[in-house]
């Protein structure tokens, strides 16, 4: 299978299990807030949310050790390619170790760090059964994943994981009919995911040589990989974590169904950035250079198009789905129209440079752009501490916001100055004209659509004509202002 085949099969594969993702993702929280109420649904995202600070210990390795295996794979060179997955899997043994102990010590204090209406046995052994969920899914297969991911096979991973999510979910709606308590729902939903590194395992045993290494490899920057570890973490799980500490689990509760919505964009664009990560990771490495530069002109101009024209559906339809999503759940206000909008545009600024971040990690620039990761850490916390008890969660988004829109006019400059060497105003212009068409659509939609739906069946035809119209608006502004890009799409 070639360079192209792989790539686009992997675009295909990364595309369907972020839907099937994405439906699951929707489908079993709305069944346990329906079950359980909205005070165990924010419990469980702040526990499993204080227990993602566990991949802080990661220290950014995965990105390290892509970029490390890149070159070896690409010369087919086993003693090389077995030294950085022994060292990885050794790394990741004594992570293993350190989890275990913070699991326990979480499982007795965690009554006292969540503002929670529940007894300690009761968040005890939720914070045991969750630790076990995220042993299994993050821990134990990771280094087969990574050598899977940077050997251009991410096909293999996400096919596995299409297979586990669907059985998830089976298996949990399955335990909520009968009326099991969500400690069982959740133990599980552990049991499950237990098949992904069972799986990883296997296949690298059949198709690699990984020979015993006495030395470790020294995985370069691995100390500066640790600056953008933090900020993609922060990314993902401080927001939850500051209202748990400072607000309440309902207000965490109200904070996750929005974020799942984004989450799930967010996902789908990664899945596209996934595929071709590892292509353009190859081809720096053998120095391609011009076929680097094409390749990301494409990219990136599909990402901008694709990103505006799914966060303005999102933003037309949001509202809508959460009132029906929620519908009979009394005990939170989930209808919040200007946390929705903070929120929106938060996930706009992070998606827009997926690009230009993993261009820039599969370069390995890790020290060279520390500097900017550092002050989105800073700029993240800061605002969000400062605003949520003014504002409550939508200062949290403000801060998200304000720290991500930092970020990615950083990386777009240090990659068009330092990697590519393209203009930063073929940037702004793409990024300009589609936001602009998108505000537009999203004004147009308050004055002139009524949505009337009352299940998320009847919601759906709504989705559809609003998708056609935004997409299609989008794309022939496209056209006209970048007929470039259409050629080398149509080619």
């Amino acid at each position: 299978m070639n360079g192209k085949q792989l790539t686009k099969l992997n675009i295909s594969v990364s595309l369907l299990h972020q839907l099937i993702t994405g439906i699951c993702a929707i489908v079993l929280p709305r069944f346990i807030l329906a079950q359980f109420g909205s005070e165990v649904n924010g419990l469980m995202q702040s526990v499993s949310q204080i227990l993602s600070y566990t991949t802080l210990m990661e220290m950014g390795i995965g990105g390290v050790v892509l970029a490390s295996l890149y070159k070896p794979l690409a010369e087919n060179n086993t003693a090389e390619i077995s030294s950085v997955f022994n060292t990885t899997k050794s790394f990741f043994g004594k992570i293993s170790a350190v989890f275990v102990v913070f699991a326990l010590v979480l499982s007795l204090v965690a009554k006292f760090v969540v503002h929670s209406e529940f007894d300690f046995i009761y968040v005890s052994t939720m914070v045991i059964i969750l630790a076990v969920n995220t042993f299994f899914n993050y821990y134990f297969g990771l280094p087969h994943q990574l050598l899977l991911k940077a050997d251009r096979r991410l096909y293999v991973v996400q096919s596995v994981q299409i297979v586990t999510t669907v059985l998830n979910l089976s298996v949990c709606l399955v335990a909520i009919k009968m009326n099991a308590s969500i400690h069982m729902v959740k133990l599980l939903s552990a049991f499950v995911f237990i098949l992904n590194p069972v799986c990883y395992r296997l296949y690298i045993k059949k198709h690699y040589e990984i020979v015993p290494t006495k030395e470790k490899h020294p995985l370069a920057q691995k100390k500066d990989a640790v600056i953008h570890h933090l900020a993609y973490f922060i990314h993902r799980n401080t927001d939850i974590v500051i209202i748990s500490v400072f607000s309440t689990l309902s207000a965490v509760s109200v904070y996750s169904v929005y974020n799942s919505v984004i989450l799930i964009i967010e996902n789908l664009l990664n899945a596209i950035s996934a595929g071709v990560a590892g292509t353009i990771g190859n081809r720096i490495a053998k120095g391609e250079k011009k076929s680097i530069t094409e390749s990301f002109e494409l990219y990136e101009g599909v990402n901008t198009c694709l990103t505006a024209a799914i966060f303005t559906v999102a933003a037309i339809m949001i509202l809508p789905f959460v009132r029906i999503y929620t519908l009979g759940v009394t005990d939170a206000e989930y209808i919040q129209p200007v946390f929705a909008c903070v929120m929106l545009l938060a996930g706009v600024m992070y998606s827009i440079r997926i690009p230009y971040g993993s261009i820039i990690s599969a370069a390995g620039h890790y020290k060279e752009t520390r500097t900017g990761a550092i002050l989105e850490v800073c700029l993240n916390l800061v605002i969000s501490i400062l605003l949520i008890k003014p504002l409550g969660i939508s200062g949290v988004a403000i801060g998200t916001f304000v720290a991500m829109t930092y970020r990615t006019f950083y990386v777009v400059w240090y990659l068009s100055k330092n990697i590519l060497h393209r203009p930063v105003l073929k940037f702004v212009k793409s990024f300009g004209v589609n936001m602009v068409v998108g505000i537009v659509l999203v004004c147009l939609s308050e004055r002139f659509l009524t949505i009337e739906a009352e299940s998320l069946l009847s919601l759906v035809p709504y989705g559809i004509g609003v998708s056609a119209v935004v997409f299609g608006a989008l794309a022939i502004v496209n056209i006209i202002t970048n007929y470039d890009l259409i050629k080398k799409i149509r080619r």
